[in-house]
């Protein structure tokens, strides 16, 4: 009995080991497209990876548990052996098996296999989560008050990578993306961190026309085959429309206000990606942003070139 209880805390120990191995060097990126698939035990990780504190402490724990278990049941055997000096032969004995059989083999196989062994271990975690969660509660929250105060000290407080973007980083540093996909992986990421401040331009980059005047300002080298329609004084926009409807016999006409299309609003603090979002949902070209010195528009058409990585953050 004391011998299988022994070879039980090793097998633990060793599944502890490997899956903290396994954490690390298992893909995000293949867990993402394990669980769309609909594989359970990718969803089932994807929901521990959430709380890094708390899944590393419990392995930890866990982990020196099997550790301590499987020493005190090796003291118990060589007693039930009348081995001779038995605190040597059980300090070299129990250092080697646990080393080799709970340290070395299990983080080389979690490191080769990755989420092959990952997806059958999780279980023995799981378990494991239940039964430690609330033991280990007080370290847990030591160990994400150290990873608050380190990220604020060397990443000025910036939040980690929401998961999509995370996916994004992975497929792009695991070559899991063809060329063209890398690029828009690069334009979204670019996007998520880009604020809709800094990014818009001044009107006097668009097509503008004033409802109750003819004419429409065109800037030079403008190819934009819509306009953006002000109020007689220019101090705000009322909508847009097509260069087209305003053409005539006679040369550029007066804006209709009952043809107008809407266009969205957005403060500028928000990023180009929801931006981008917001123009798509509504079916809007333009959005338009108030600024201190003035109105600001983003164009979805720049927006979609620099998801496409045709246009550079910077670029006009």
């Amino acid at each position: 009995m004391t011998l299988a209880l022994f070879a039980l805390a090793v097998v633990l120990s060793a599944a502890f080991s490997g899956l903290e191995t396994g954490i690390y060097t298992t893909s995000r990126l293949r867990l993402f497209l394990d669980a769309r698939a609909g594989v359970r035990s990718a969803a089932r990780a994807q929901s521990l990876l959430a709380d890094m504190p708390e899944l590393l402490t419990i392995l930890l724990v866990a982990n020196n548990m099997a550790n301590q278990a499987a020493t005190l049941l090796a003291q118990q055997l060589l007693d039930d052996w009348n081995v001779q000096a038995r605190a040597l032969v059980g300090t070299l004995g129990v250092s080697a098996i646990l080393f080799v059989f709970a340290e070395s083999v299990p983080k080389s196989a979690f490191r080769r296999r990755r989420e092959k062994l990952l997806y059958p271990a999780l279980p023995v975690l799981l378990v494991a989560r239940a039964v430690l969660r609330h033991v280990t509660r007080p370290v847990v929250w030591c160990a994400r008050l150290l990873e608050t105060s380190v990220r604020r000290r060397f990443q000025g407080g910036s939040a980690p990578p929401s998961g999509a973007s995370s996916v994004l980083r992975t497929g792009v540093a695991e070559g899991f993306l063809t060329p063209f996909q890398q690029r828009v992986a690069h334009g979204v990421l670019e996007m998520r961190q880009g604020l809709a401040g800094d990014a818009a331009l001044d009107l006097a980059h668009f097509p503008v026309a004033r409802l109750g005047q003819t004419g429409v300002d065109l800037p030079e080298g403008c190819r934009d085959h819509r306009a953006l329609v002000l109020a007689e004084d220019g101090r705000s926009v009322k909508g847009w429309v097509a260069l087209a409807a305003l053409t005539s016999g006679a040369g550029m006409g007066a804006p209709d206000p009952a043809s107008l299309g809407k266009v969205t609003v957005v403060e500028p603090t928000m990023t180009l990606d929801r931006v981008y979002i917001h123009l798509d949902r509504s079916g809007a070209p333009f959005a338009v942003l108030r600024r201190p010195d003035g109105l600001a528009v983003l164009d979805v058409n720049s927006l979609r070139q620099r998801i496409m990585g045709t246009l550079g953050p910077h670029a006009a």
